[in-house]
């Protein structure tokens, strides 16, 4: 998934990883790829994991609604936040931010993509970066494989 690499390529930064998933299986994978804290968001109480592990000074975000105002609450000053999708709102027609107050007072930039705006532009630094840290292990995945129609 997305949030796999987005966690692999935050470590091999130096950067303190706090992540999120939906079940008690994905939230172990992603401790495996190296996820500092791992947790199960309908199990857990989001806002009390950031406010304990937090401050955020990065945030991706692929969810919105709920988890991003929990965000929001524990932005460290400048923090940025990165948003590639809204799957919270997906099938509702969104959910209101209650806290978007926060970008001001805590100077928070929020900068929202659609890849297929950003693809020519670092497509050849995907190319340069992605396949030699897959190849050298850096980079680890799963495959999820199929075998004919009737599964």
């Amino acid at each position: 998934t997305v949030g796999s690499l987005v966690i692999q390529l935050a470590k091999l930064e130096g950067l303190k990883v706090i992540a999120s998933a939906g079940s008690d299986k994905k939230v172990e994978y992603m401790k495996s790829i190296g996820a500092d804290v791992a947790f199960n968001y309908k199990t857990s109480d989001t806002s009390e994991v950031l406010e304990r592990e937090g401050p955020i000074d990065v945030y991706w975000d692929n969810v919105g609604g709920e988890i991003l105002d929990a965000a929001l609450l524990a932005a460290n000053i400048g923090a940025r936040f990165i948003e590639c999708g809204m799957t919270a709102g997906y099938n509702t027609g969104g959910q209101p931010i209650k806290n978007i107050m926060l970008v001001i007072g805590k100077s928070i930039t929020i900068h929202g993509f659609i890849i297929d705006r950003l693809e020519a532009k670092y497509v050849k630094e995907f190319y340069a970066t992605i396949p030699p840290l897959l190849a050298n292990g850096k980079l680890k995945y799963s495959e999820d494989v199929t075998e004919g129609l009737q599964k």
